[in-house]
């Protein structure tokens, strides 16, 4: 039995721009699984957004109906830590912030009948919530909503999404409104500044340059996506077109560490079954287009049936990740294979790119053989994790795996399990406990090595710009890796 885990908000005509598209060769099917969860308790909901925190473990949001559902989970096992529910909203987006030792996560998307923009911190601990605010703006018909959150390197959470929008209870894309971004601080969860852009109409997410800028992607409807560009004060410096983009359906983006940023999305094409591509866009900070990439073709079926609707990336320091699903939804379609599931069933798809857009290692992933669809992944010390919608025990459970990539830069080989590192996080210097480190080495999150030090249980960080980092600690036999924080 078919089953559509994706939804589409818009479709767009398609124009056809003389970009190929990029078939992988090989695509491996459900190798290097570390672990693997299908969570069937309380009520299920489409996934949103997940994410690998600074100790390891993971955090996915979903929505069941009127209800924002956290899960924590922990990363070396796979179990689930603590969940929580939330009434009267919709979740959309997550991600970790900390701060008095403590990890917590802020956590994002609409609240109450109006769907007005709203944040919330939990304690990373337990769950419990710490604030909760909901920022009313606009008209009250329409919808609001907060899709991605991020901590900035100053600190304060930047959030963005949309106002005045034209659909509620939806991540993907919407009209009728104004792009926004809004500055709120953490302590409280006060709003600092709303900046509204209403020349674009949704801004899907926001990154960080090495400057302290923020650049949004966002979208008209039948026009190129945008490219905003805004101050850490809510200033805005432009917003332009990235050219031969019409077609594309926006979904994230990310940074390089050479302040290139990689907008991803999914584009429609010619076909019976209304089929879809993988799209990358590679970009410049002055919304210059280097390229647009698209990918599809998976499992080797026929091409005007197959969707493949990608809904993250990550920027590593050997590429791009692009995460997402691919399956058919064509009644009178079938297609099978040897090596795959049936076209029939929906697989989670990701592709690793270099930063010219070629084609690394292409894998497909399934839960139990049944419904599979990745809507976000993101990086751990030595792979990825992928957070799923799958129907292997109902409708829409959350299916979290997490998989082993050796082509990372950072890895764990044999983990000193008694290292603790402190304060994290770190203002001018981290202390290693529980071993006697050889040597210590910390790498900023693209995996480029920042500072070494020899024999000794402490390095100075003083010097380092704030950001996660990675340190890695060895003591002639084994070594760890751990996140931290400098503040």
């Amino acid at each position: 039995m078919k089953k559509k885990l994706f939804c589409l908000s818009f479709m767009l005509s398609y124009i056809n721009f003389g970009v190929s598209q990029n078939i992988p060769q090989n695509t491996f099917y459900n190798q290097n699984i570390i672990w693997e969860n299908v969570f069937t308790n309380g009520n299920p909901g489409k996934v949103n957004r997940g994410i690998v925190d600074s100790e390891g473990n993971a955090a996915v949001i979903f929505m069941p109906e009127n209800q924002s559902r956290i899960h924590k989970i922990n990363g070396e096992t796979g179990a689930l830590i603590w969940t929580k529910t939330i009434q009267n909203t919709v979740g959309f987006g997550i991600t970790e912030i900390n701060d008095n030792n403590r990890l917590d996560y802020i956590i994002c998307g609409g609240s109450g009948s109006t769907q007005e923009r709203w944040m919330a911190r939990l304690n990373g601990n337990n769950g419990n919530i710490i604030w909760n605010q909901t920022y009313t703006l606009g008209n009250a018909s329409m919808f609001d909503a907060i899709r991605t959150v991020a901590v900035g390197n100053d600190g304060y959470i930047y959030g963005s999404g949309f106002i005045g929008g034209d659909e509620p209870n939806t991540i993907f894309v919407v009209y009728g409104g104004s792009a926004m971004l809004i500055k709120v601080n953490p302590n409280n969860g006060n709003e600092i500044w709303t900046h509204v852009n209403s020349a674009t109409e949704y801004a899907m997410a926001a990154v960080e340059s090495s400057n302290g800028d923020f650049f949004y992607g966002s979208t008209n409807y039948d026009e190129n996506l945008t490219l905003t560009k805004i101050q850490a004060d809510g200033i805005e410096i432009w917003t332009r077109d990235l050219s031969n983009t019409q077609t594309i359906i926006p979904a994230d983006l990310g940074i390089s560490s050479d302040n290139t940023i990689y907008y991803g999305g999914h584009t429609p094409r010619p076909g019976p079954g209304e089929p879809f591509d993988y799209s990358l866009i590679k970009i410049d900070l002055e919304a210059n287009v280097d390229w647009v990439q698209h990918y599809a073709g998976p499992r080797g079926y026929n091409l005007d049936y197959i969707r493949n609707e990608l809904y993250g990336i990550k920027v590593a320091s050997n590429g791009v990740y692009l995460f997402g699903g691919t399956g058919d939804e064509d009644d009178s379609f079938s297609q099978n294979s040897t090596s795959y599931e049936s076209s029939d069933v929906w697989n989670g798809w990701v592709v690793s790119t270099d930063f010219e857009g070629n084609i690394l290692r292409s894998d497909v992933f399934c839960h139990e053989g049944s419904n599979t669809a990745t809507e976000y992944g993101d990086l751990t010390h030595d792979g990825y994790m992928i957070f799923n919608d799958t129907d292997a025990f109902g409708d829409n459970e959350v299916g979290v795996m997490r998989i082993l990539d050796n082509t990372l830069s950072i890895k764990d080989f044999v983990t000193i399990s008694t290292i603790k590192i402190y304060p994290n996080p770190s203002t001018d210097q981290l202390t290693i406990s529980g071993v006697d480190a050889t040597q210590i080495t910390i790498y900023n999150k693209l995996g480029q090595l920042i500072l070494k030090a020899h024999n000794k249980n402490t390095i100075h960080t003083g010097g380092l710009n704030n950001g996660i980092y990675f340190v890695k600690v060895y003591d002639g036999n084994n070594s760890s890796t751990k996140k931290f924080l400098k503040n």
